[in-house]
């Protein structure tokens, strides 16, 4: 009984930290809304699914930060809460999805040679993600971001792709497509989805199937930050080919 208490209390302390950290990012206030995070994830928490919410919350918040520095140290809180929980669950399929996410994340603070390193975990926690639950679109979305990336390797980059992965693994932007497509069928109101398969649509040369994602970017209602960033890009691309 009293184990059970605390696990209540225990969660309404998350949730009441997660409120006010909402409250902060409506405010603008990055900054204090990382504290209060911060606050949460020292808090000891042994529970996988805050975990996995957490990370999901600093990342969120790392596309809010003007600063690199900023928005380079939260996704590296974000990869700590993640790891955390598939330590805890390793058959945690979302817990894998986090931290696939976060390695993704952590491409853009790289250098090729560690970007191409970082690709190969979050190709691996992905198609883990995929083993354990089929459903997790996320997953999808990032194997179409892999099999984009690598398809469109520079010539000078290669060797580096080549040391990471012991050989050039298969990649195509046929593949990017079919991975884009079977995110957006799982979660048909992601934009984020939309605009990477609008991209390789691109890619491929297929004008009026990229033209379609690109208007059902515009269509869409933002979820989180990232959603909201592909809409606006969406938009500037639809004026550019208009």
């Amino acid at each position: 009984m009293t184990l059970l208490v605390c696990t209540v209390r225990a969660d309404e302390v998350f949730s009441n930290l997660l409120s006010s950290a909402d409250s902060a990012e409506r405010r603008g206030d990055v900054a204090k809304a990382a504290a209060i995070y911060d606050v949460a994830r020292h808090a000891g928490t042994n529970d996988a699914p805050n975990l996995c919410v957490l990370a999901r919350r600093y990342c969120d918040l790392s596309s809010l930060a003007s600063s690199a520095g900023v928005q380079k140290g939260l996704v590296a809180r974000a990869l700590d809460c993640a790891g955390r929980a598939v330590a805890l669950e390793p058959g945690n399929a979302t817990a894998h999805a986090s931290v696939a996410v976060c390695y993704a994340k952590s491409c853009a603070f790289a250098d090729i040679k560690t970007e191409l390193a970082y690709s190969k975990l979050f190709k691996q926690e992905a198609e883990k993600a995929i083993a354990l639950n089929p459903k997790e679109d996320v997953a999808y979305y990032l194997l179409g971001r892999w099999n984009y990336a690598i398809a469109n390797v520079g010539f000078f980059s290669r060797t580096y792709v080549r040391m990471i992965y012991g050989g050039f693994p298969k990649a195509s932007l046929a593949d990017s497509v079919l991975y884009f497509k079977k995110a957006c069928e799982l979660a048909p109101n992601r934009i984020l989805y939309h605009a990477g398969l609008a991209t390789a649509y691109g890619a491929l040369g297929e004008k009026k199937l990229q033209l379609a994602e690109l208007q059902a970017c515009c269509s869409l209602k933002p979820s989180d930050p990232e959603d909201a960033k592909a809409r606006a890009d969406a938009e500037k691309q639809l004026q550019m080919m208009n």
